[in-house]
C-alpha cells in the first residue's frame, strides 16, 4: 500500500513535522517579526528568532495577495517540505523561523523555491544565533 517517506529516508521520524514544531500563536509571529533576524529573497522573507525552549519551530504566512487558496496552500506545503528536508541535515537549534511567502513563490518552480529557502534558512539561523548588540550598548 502506501509507504511513509520518512521510513524510506534512512532516518525514521526525523523528517516529520509535528504540531509542537509549528508556530501557531499570533504573539510568536509578532515576536519573530519585531526581534528576529530578517533575510530577504526574491520569493520569500525569512525571520529567525532565538527561543529558550530549544528546537526549531516553523511558521508560514501566505496572504491573499499571493493568490487563491489552492495556490497559497500549495506554497505552504512546499515550504513545509523544504523545511523538513533542511532540518534533517541541519543541527538542531533553538529558533523560531517564520517564512513569508510572496506571490512570486506561488508560481515559482520547486527547485528555485528550494534553493532560495534553504539558503535563507541557513543565513537566518546563523544571524539569529549570533549574540545581539542592543542599541543601549552601542551608544555607550
Amino acid at each position: 500500500m502506501h509507504t511513509r517517506a520518512s521510513a524510506a529516508s534512512g532516518s525514521p521520524g526525523r523528517e516529520t513535522f509535528p504540531r509542537e514544531r509549528r508556530i501557531g500563536a499570533r504573539r510568536d509571529f509578532r515576536e519573530a517579526y519585531e526581534s528576529g533576524a530578517k533575510q530577504h529573497g526574491r520569493l520569500v522573507v525569512v525571520f529567525a528568532r532565538p527561543r529558550p525552549e530549544g528546537g526549531f519551530r516553523l511558521g508560514i504566512t501566505a496572504t491573499r495577495k499571493s493568490g487563491g487558496a489552492v495556490l497559497r496552500n500549495r506554497a505552504r506545503r512546499r515550504v513545509r517540505e523544504i523545511f523538513r528536508r533542511w532540518r534533517a541535515v541541519t543541527p538542531d537549534a533553538a529558533l523560531d523561523l517564520v517564512v513569508n511567502v510572496s506571490a512570486r513563490a506561488t508560481r515559482a518552480p520547486y527547485a528555485a523555491l528550494q534553493a532560495e529557502i534553504t539558503g535563507l534558512l541557513g543565513r537566518a539561523a546563523a544571524a539569529a544565533s549570533k549574540p545581539s548588540v542592543s542599541k543601549a550598548e552601542v551608544s555607550s
